[in-house]
């Protein structure tokens, strides 16, 4: 057994029922079984949909992590649901792993070698055109205790690959350009160096879309001072330009849930973040 599965086993809290107990609605949807044309895998048991986007995940995890993600991912978008439904055309899919569960769990990476790599290293993943699915688990969309990336929110720098990759690319052809254009006069710079946004365009956009939504990590060997929008802004304001016109001036930042109001809590009734 890997420490990684030893610790998701004692942080594991039992899965909600399959059907929504308070209705549907945007930001409270009905949680339902994964519908028959998306022929996903019989490992999804569950299926959350917005605007045609599928968020899915086995009977393990917590319903309310399903809920969760469909409302940050509503809030990150706002009125783009150009992006959502480009998203859902190029069979694109967020898949949320149980607490007990690992990356090659989930069917779309379990070809993934070697798998005790993927496993130790990586608790989401961001969307390609061979592998058509986003992930993240389950204990850092819920604020688990003992989440290894507590300080920021998994989700956002994942799903931020699939707007670039599967979304944007396929609406606008002159997005990924305009984004390299702006990595190489980073790198120019000398911005970012030996942090992880250095790494390529991917990553800089990701960690980029991160910061603008105020959740980014606090320096570490892998990150600078910058994990706000405003620390973006002044640090780079080209990505930022870039990442504020995709969102078009988005207001709307990161909270754990516990340090919202109770109108953004609303969709987690039944469940206790703190």
């Amino acid at each position: 057994m890997t420490l990684l599965r030893l610790f998701i086993i004692t942080v594991l809290i039992a899965a909600g029922p399959l059907a929504a107990a308070d209705g549907d609605s945007p930001d409270s949807p009905a949680i339902v079984e994964p519908p028959a044309d998306l022929e996903l895998s019989a490992f999804y048991e569950k299926c959350v949909v917005v605007e045609g986007f599928p968020i899915v995940s086995s009977r393990r995890v917590h319903n309310a992590a399903l809920r969760e993600a469909a409302w940050i991912i509503r809030r990150m978008l706002g009125d783009r649901t150009d992006i959502l439904k480009a998203l859902a055309e190029s069979e694109t899919r967020f898949a949320i792993m149980a607490c007990d569960e690992l990356t090659t769990d989930i069917p779309e990476h379990s070809d993934l070698t070697p798998a005790r790599f993927w496993d130790r290293r990586a608790r989401g993943l961001g969307a390609t055109p061979a592998r058509p699915c986003v992930s993240c688990g389950e204990e850092n969309l819920l604020c688990y205790p003992g989440d290894p990336y507590a300080a920021e929110n998994i989700l956002v720098h994942e799903f931020a690959h699939a707007i670039h990759g599967m979304g944007l690319n396929n609406i606008d052809d002159q997005f990924d350009q305009r984004l390299k254009a702006a990595y190489e006069q980073a790198m120019d710079e000398g911005l970012w160096e030996g942090k992880y946004a250095a790494n390529n365009r991917m990553e800089y956009w990701a960690e980029g879309v991160q910061s603008y939504f105020d959740t980014n990590r606090p320096p570490d060997h892998d990150h600078n001072h910058v994990d706000t929008r405003d620390e973006l802004a002044e640090y780079d304001p080209r990505l930022f330009a870039l990442i504020d016109e995709v969102f078009e001036q988005n207001p709307w930042r990161y909270q754990r849930p516990a340090d919202r109001s109770e109108d953004d809590r609303r969709h987690l009734a039944g469940y206790d973040p703190d």
